[in-house]
């Protein structure tokens, strides 16, 4: 049976080289990938060239079997415009917005880009379309074009863990079900899964991710670290140096040295560091290098007067601590349950005595409303950034939040009081 892409998608489609409309028929008897994505999104921008290289690669072999309809999420015609000129395939019209809502409800789709494709009788082949470029280039349109996806799934076994969002580099398990190996340097997108890791070669080292959420020893979590960096210099510390005074606890601090307010919190952390240091409590502290390039992380961890994670190592920490904002201090226990994610908060708030009580394995009493500090939340009435002490939340205006002091101040529609999250 061969669907009726007219019933779907109207009786004419833009053809991106052409001044005449496509006829929305002559899709009939072809698997159709429905692209939904706008110019606003920078996502979208980064994977549309990927896909329009791919399309143009294929396109002879495969005009007769697969094509792609742009289906688009812009604000306005000028942007539709705009972004449509570089797209080899097909759209449907920037003025069907009607349609274009229908598709996204139909297909349920909750965030672009987002590739859907369909069979030739209109049935979802897969709605995962970006991962399937993203893992497999040419080779997911191939598949396509044959009535196949290419990623397979499995239940998993009891106890597994399953990684949500990431898939097998070589046999394109998704998600990956129970041990998941990868390459944590940044060039690299490999991930294993358990039967494929003695099946695969690689350049560089390939480690074991930890589960997040699970506990583990210092060693474990340190496991990926093949050594530290001193601060200032090329000087190699054994990892183990972490933890073989038995410290009660170990603070993790993640940072970038392009972000201003980074910069003045790494300054004021480095003399609380200090001071700790010289006191019968030294705290125990490495820095994971949330920077873009080896460039940026070299001239940052020379402002750094504790142990460095080493560029293109981190990415098994920053997995394992599910991508913590920038900057955190996470504070773990010798027994591997996290103490606190909001360190930031408490050395701003307590000085050094925070890392002194923190390196005798005591908790610190939660901070009051008044002192909690909301990570990159700004006040839209006063622009205080970030946001400090009760925050209140416009649902209506979306993204709109208020400080205690704006809230008294009024506004037009009902507020929510954002409760202050656990330590945790």
């Amino acid at each position: 049976m061969t669907a009726n892409w007219n019933e779907l998608l109207g009786e004419h489609l833009l053809q991106h080289d052409e001044s005449n409309q496509f006829l929305t028929k002559q899709l009939n008897g072809k698997t159709v990938a429905l692209y939904f994505s706008a110019h606003w999104c920078p996502p979208c921008r980064n994977f549309t060239p990927k896909l329009a290289e791919i399309y143009k690669k294929i396109q002879s072999e495969l005009h007769d079997k697969l094509d792609v309809v742009f289906i688009s999420y812009d604000q306005d015609q000028n942007s539709f415009d705009e972004y449509f000129k570089d797209m080899p395939w097909k759209a449907l019209p920037f003025s069907d917005r009607a349609c274009s809502k229908a598709l996204g409800e139909k297909f349920e789709v909750s965030g672009i880009p987002c590739l859907v494709v369909l069979t030739p009788a209109g049935d979802v082949l897969t709605v995962d379309g970006v991962e399937e470029v993203n893992s497999a280039s040419d080779e997911a349109l191939r598949l396509w074009s044959q009535g196949k996806r290419l990623f397979w799934t499995r239940p998993p076994n009891e106890g597994e863990h399953v990684w949500e969002g990431v898939s097998c580099t070589l046999c394109h398990m998704y998600p990956i079900a129970g041990v998941r190996y990868g390459c944590t340097h940044r060039d690299c997108e490999i991930n294993l899964c358990n039967d494929c890791i003695c099946k695969y070669t690689h350049q560089h080292s390939i480690v074991e991710y930890l589960i997040p959420g699970k506990q583990y020893s210092f060693e474990q979590i340190f496991a990926s670290v093949p050594h530290l960096l001193g601060p200032t210099n090329d000087e190699r510390i054994e990892t183990k140096t972490l933890w073989e005074n038995a410290p009660k606890t170990i603070g993790i601090y993640f940072s970038a040295d392009g972000c201003s307010p980074d910069r003045d919190i790494t300054s004021t952390l480095a003399q609380y560091y200090l001071e700790a240091q010289a006191s019968e409590h030294p705290f125990q502290l490495v820095f994971v290098s949330r920077d873009k390039d080896e460039e940026s992380f070299n001239k940052y961890r020379a402002q750094m007067v504790w142990p460095v994670v080493p560029f293109n190592t981190e990415g098994a920490l920053i997995e394992y601590f599910q991508y913590p904002g920038i900057p955190s201090l996470v504070i773990i226990k010798a027994d591997g349950t996290i103490m606190t994610r909001r360190g930031r908060n408490y050395v701003l708030s307590k000085g050094s005595e925070a890392l002194k009580v923190w390196a005798q394995g005591e908790k610190l009493p939660s901070l009051s409303a008044t002192e909690f500090e909301w990570s990159n939340v700004n006040c839209d009435g006063c622009n205080m950034y970030p946001l400090i002490g009760i925050r209140y939340y416009c649902s209506t205006c979306g993204n709109y939040d208020l400080c205690s002091v704006c809230e008294k101040k009024g506004h037009e529609h009902p507020l929510e009081l954002i409760p202050q999250p656990a330590d945790d």
